[in-house]
Parts: structure tokens; sequence; C-alpha cells
């Protein structure tokens, strides 16, 4: 995506020194979306891109698909249709893009046939409803199939939605977008969605140009920054290309 649209009011001299932007000031991003499983099912949390850009997208954006959900699965030995639950930090097009592909017949079908898909209420209502600067990012034809196949699990708030899999909403970057806990008896590891973006995003004040509540974006990055340090958190991020898991110290992002 292009740089000056992630970073915000963050001078370039400064956030270049992080993420090196191209000859068309775009910087490279991830999608790494995470696959937990626990004795009684698979949980995918994110759907990332998906195949269904078009070529002025894939233009834009430099959009390289590899290897993709289903070949990412295939390496773990697994299916889409052994997905029994879908968790979306919020609906943008680079987080649910996959969710809804087309099929044999080349008709919309569900890539993940068996699953609940998880979102949050005031995030769907922003998605039906969506603002003129949102309005890019919530593409109908990413989840509409969904809602009237009654395949989507609406939760209003923080909500337990499996055992040890927890989700609580962080506002920030969109009023409904949700970070998602899962837990085991050693460790929690939290997944951030777009609550924080990349590594650089772990200094409170670097706040981005996509985030559509700024202040409140920050005032809740520096209370979880505090928390996942006191509690020894294991953040998953999701955009980030060099180390995209780690612990936050308090002083810095230090690897696994």
């Amino acid at each position: 995506m292009d740089g000056g649209s992630v970073f915000g009011v963050v001078p370039k001299v400064m956030w270049e020194k992080l993420k090196s932007p191209d000859a068309r000031n775009r910087i490279a991003m991830g999608t790494n979306c995470l696959l937990v499983r626990t004795p009684d099912a698979n949980i995918l949390v994110e759907a990332g891109i998906g195949p269904k850009l078009s070529d002025k997208e894939r233009d834009i954006y430099a959009y390289e698909r590899d290897p993709g959900i289903p070949d990412a699965l295939a390496g773990v030995g697994l299916q889409p249709q052994d997905i029994d639950l879908v968790v979306l930090s919020h609906l943008h097009f680079d987080h649910v893009g996959a969710l809804v592909t087309p099929g044999r017949d080349g008709e919309p079908t569900p890539l993940f046939p068996r699953a609940r898909h998880v979102v949050q209420a005031r995030e769907l209502d922003a998605w039906r409803h969506p603002d003129p600067r949102s309005k890019p990012s919530y593409k109908p034809e990413n989840l509409a199939l969904l809602e009237q196949e009654g395949r989507l699990q609406i939760v209003d708030g923080d909500q337990d939605i499996a055992p040890g899999v927890r989700v609580r909403v962080t506002g920030g970057h969109t009023a409904g977008h949700q970070a998602v806990y899962v837990r085991d008896q050693e460790q929690t590891v939290v997944f951030t969605g777009d609550f924080l973006f990349m590594r650089a995003f772990m200094k409170v004040n670097w706040v981005s140009a996509l985030d559509l509540f700024p202040l409140e974006a920050m005032e809740r990055k520096a209370a979880f920054l505090k928390e996942a340090a006191r509690e020894r958190y294991l953040i998953w991020l999701y955009h980030e290309t060099e180390q995209m898991l780690g612990y936050w110290t308090g002083e810095g992002f230090a690897s696994v």
C-alpha cells in the first residue's frame, strides 16, 4: 500500500527508515492469517485478500498471492472444508476477500462451506452502511452471500467464542474492530489485526491515516501495550513482513 496512507502524519523521513518504499511510494505488507487447532475445532483468524481483485487493483497493490489460503492449509494437512470457525478482526477487503470465491461454474461460493464466521455487530453495520471514506474497503461481494445463507455469527462486544478463544473490541481502526485472544495453560497469543498494523506502530503516537478514530487508537494502544508487557502476550502482527510474532517488553518488540 501507499506508505503515506499507511503512516499518515508520521513524516516520511522517519517511517522510510523502517519500511523502504518502492518507486511508487508503496511499502510491502503481509497478510498473516492465523490457524488455531484445538481438540474440538479448526479456527482460522482472518481470510486475506483472496483472488477477486481487478487488474487495476492488482496493479495498484502489486498483489502477490503465494501460497494463498487453500495451499497454506494443505501444507498442514487441511482443506477449506475442515475449518469450523473463521474469526474476522474487521471487514475490510484485505481481511475478508477470500471468504467468497468463484466456484467451478464461476458462481460465488463460500470458501469455508462448514464454517461460522464471527463478526462484531458494529462492524457488520458499518459494512452494510459504509461512510463515503470507508466504502471502497467494504466490498459487498465479500460478505453478502454469507449473510444471505446465515453463515455469520454476530457478536456484540467482548465474548468467548470457543474454549480458549476470546474476542475483544479495540475500536481505533474501525468502530467494530476486534482483537482475538488465544489462550492455553502456558501462553496467550493476541491477533491484533489492524489495531497494530506492524512493529512500527508500537510507537503510541504513530497512528495510521487509515484509522477512522485516531485518538481512540492511541489511547487503547497505550493501554494494550502496558497490559501486553505485564502479561507477556505473544503478539501476532497481520501486516508485518519481517517479524510478525513477538513480545512487547515495554521498550521494544522482542523475538520469540
